[in-house]
């Protein structure tokens, strides 16, 4: 205490400012135009704008500190610079919750051969790794991956260590087959595919398969022995692994998986997880993703196009994750370019416009969201208005001066001018509620000057008056 009493005087008035965040950050007009100047000269000398290193010589040579982002969104409004948006679509990633163990496991199955008097035999190896542990706890060798293998593997992790709350997978068949999802509704796991096209959706099984074939290396027996053999040799080779692997902590980490998995974890801890957990999957019953894969079903049967069915599978999926607008501007677009060339009468080609157009909807909202906010004669339009209206404030308050008040809230679209407005509105509302008794009165008067306006509709009158109740309330 007596250290932070020395920050302040008998007036409660700071003495010492205790460091520098609020100010640095803050971006004025006069901050845009330096950083145009400079970006100006940069390309009248033919020189290339590196985002990076024109931030820093931002910092070094005009003590400007602003992040990278930032200066782009500022570049970018006054046509110094390309909008380039980051594709999300149609892969996704989500970072996986690792709170506790035994609440979210991976399953992911991957190809192993086994050479036999140089014939080569493959196997399909099933795995289940808890993705907080990294645990290894069940696995099964088959011929190919089946909604069987899947579930011996997480029955196997259920025997040990009890029924996870959820599960991660692929978009493979054998994962979300009607076999698998009703095992785990018997069980009450929820199933969470990982977005299709994309590893690191399920990258705790992708890491352990990964580790695995480097320490195990190509299997070459010099026997004629038959396939059960070389099946029970790959058996006993994993088996081997994930003992070992079981018992050695990560990089980092001081307990070993096995000490993780064997740690208690209160029924609360689990419940918040579990509803975690739930809420992720209940993502894929929204509406509009189910009305999605139906514009697919249409397109096909419209164009009549040739297509196999784990083909429609992975449209159906990958088009949830595009906007509407973007998927009706791509068939329309698709529609155009048939008409021109039979040729084109195919799902990838469709598929191709939906992501040029995705793409340019993105960068053109990114490049509205920085014109709108960094654009140099926006800002100084802004000030101007702002100045104008601490000018008319700063003289008595009437009830004309707030009704053209309301007038530029109501005609003001932008939300920069139209939230200073409000706050305008707001702080005359307070002057007059104090030079008035009684607020009917005020309210009377503020009616009937509304009234008057011819250039007000009926509905922006009385959306106009219900701000004004709203804040003399």
């Amino acid at each position: 205490m007596s250290e932070w009493s020395q920050l302040f005087d008998e007036g409660m008035t700071r003495l010492v400012m205790l460091d520098g965040r609020g100010k640095t950050g803050k971006v004025t007009v006069e901050t845009v135009g330096k950083i145009i100047d400079m970006a100006k000269d940069m390309r009248d000398r033919g020189q290339r704008l590196r985002l990076k290193s024109f931030t820093r010589r931002l910092s070094e040579e005009a003590e400007i500190s602003l992040s990278s982002k930032t200066v782009g969104d500022i570049l970018v409004a006054n046509d110094l610079y390309r909008v380039s948006t980051r594709r999300r679509r149609p892969g996704f990633y989500q970072r996986l919750k690792q709170s506790i163990p035994n609440g979210l496991i991976s399953v992911d199955g991957s190809e192993f051969e086994v050479i036999v008097d140089g014939v080569g035999y493959k196997f399909n190896l099933e795995l289940a790794v808890d993705v907080q542990s990294y645990l290894h706890s069940g696995f099964s060798v088959s011929g190919s991956e089946t909604a069987a293998e899947v579930i011996r593997v997480i029955e196997a992790h259920r025997a040990l260590w009890g029924p996870p709350l959820a599960m991660v997978s692929d978009h493979g068949s054998g994962n979300l087959s009607d076999e698998v999802k009703v095992y785990l509704s018997r069980y009450q796991i929820e199933l969470l595919p990982a977005g299709p096209g994309n590893p690191k959706g399920n990258g705790t099984a992708e890491c352990a398969f990964s580790g695995m074939k480097e320490v195990v290396g190509p299997i070459v027996l010099n026997s004629s022995s038959p396939v059960l053999l070389a099946k029970s040799v790959l058996e006993k080779i994993v088996s081997v692994y994930i003992a070992m692997r079981n018992r050695l902590p990560l990089f980092g980490d001081r307990q070993s998986p096995e000490e993780t998995m064997s740690r208690p974890v209160s029924p609360e801890v689990r419940q918040q997880m579990g509803d975690h957990y739930k809420k992720r999957a209940q993502k894929q019953d929204d509406p509009d993703h189910q009305r999605k894969p139906d514009r697919i079903d249409w397109l096909i049967r419209y164009h009549k196009l040739n297509i196999d069915e784990p083909s429609l599978k992975r449209a159906q999926t990958c088009i949830g994750y595009y906007d509407q607008v973007a998927i009706t501007k791509s068939e329309e677009a698709f529609l155009t370019a048939v008409r021109r060339d039979q040729n084109r009468r195919t799902l990838p080609y469709f598929f191709g416009i939906l992501k040029r157009v995705q793409k340019e909807m993105d960068e053109q909202k990114h490049k509205d969201y920085c014109y709108k906010r960094y654009n140099e004669q926006q800002m100084r339009e802004r000030e101007r208005q702002k100045h104008q209206a601490m000018v008319e404030t700063a003289q008595p308050t009437t009830i004309e001066n707030l009704v053209a008040m309301l007038q530029e809230v109501l005609k003001n679209k932008a939300d920069f001018i139209r939230e200073t407005s409000i706050r305008l509105v707001k702080q005359m509302l307070q002057n007059l509620k104090n030079q008035y008794q009684y607020l009917g009165v005020l309210k009377k008067k503020i009616s009937d000057a509304l009234g008057a306006v011819q250039s007000l509709s009926l509905p922006q009158r009385q959306e106009a008056f219900n701000l004004v109740e709203q804040y003399l309330a």
